[in-house]
């Protein structure tokens, strides 16, 4: 194993083990330090990939918390979404693609700084097909599909464990999704696949490590923690972006 790819291991082992504490957040540790090591256009495409092997052991621990009705509107405006993030990863450039994933972490941390869970809501057809075509696009374009998901659920006041359930089983068929036109444009190449090797049992193992701890952690405390890790990333990338 050389050094790229033992900072790719790295990376997605912090990331599923991120992913199986909060059911968000995991591209948004791995990505901006992967991409110190790895042009975007790299990292990108080999992030929608780990990111199906997290959220596939996220489904798989949590399926029996995961309320399918709110999958629909959700997958529903996720198809579009794709389709449009795809088209912004073939057309614009490494430096634009990291200035964008700078903006939207400290973008992210802000939202968090004011956002609250509110009171359980019912299931909306037109919030929940607006966030699934954010996270298409986010996803797709540079694999953050957590921030607008996350909002929806914060909206509909889930429980930490829905959370974990719902969005799991959502960001896998997403990811899923995003793999095939990933592939299909022709962005995996060798190279991303055989960072790929590395980085699929980092990210699950991070997440099945994640598993016991999440009963027994503060996990707003940890939260925190995360915001701050988030926000430094997205100035590193920011930087990087206008260097």
């Amino acid at each position: 194993m050389d050094t790229t790819s033992l900072i790719v291991f790295l990376c997605w082992f912090a990331g599923g083990f991120v992913s199986g504490l909060t059911g968000i957040g995991g591209a948004m540790v791995a990505v901006p330090a992967a991409a110190l090591v790895l042009p975007m256009h790299v990292v990108i495409p080999l992030s929608c990939i780990l990111n199906a092997a997290m959220d596939g052991s996220l489904a798989c621990m949590h399926f029996r918390h995961c309320r399918v009705k709110a999958l629909w509107p959700l997958l529903v405006g996720a198809l579009p979404g794709s389709f449009a993030g795809l088209y912004i990863l073939q057309m614009v450039s490494d430096a634009v693609l990291q200035g964008a994933v700078g903006v939207l972490l400290v973008v992210y941390v802000l939202w968090q700084r004011v956002a609250r869970a509110g009171s359980r809501k019912e299931d909306s057809w037109i919030l929940g097909g607006t966030a699934g075509f954010g996270a298409g696009l986010l996803g797709t374009a540079i694999s953050f599909d957590g921030p607008p998901a996350g909002a929806y659920a914060l909206y509909r006041g889930w429980s930490p464990r829905e959370v974990l359930g719902t969005l799991g089983v959502f960001f896998l068929v997403r990811s899923l999704f995003t793999c095939l036109l990933q592939a299909q444009a022709g962005f995996y190449t060798p190279q991303v696949l055989g960072y790929a090797m590395y980085g699929i049992p980092a990210c699950m193992l991070g997440a099945v490590c994640a598993f016991p701890v999440v009963k027994r952690i503060r996990v707003e405390l940890f939260r925190r923690a995360l915001m701050a890790v988030i926000a430094v990333a997205g100035l590193v990338c920011l930087w990087q972006a206008l260097r």
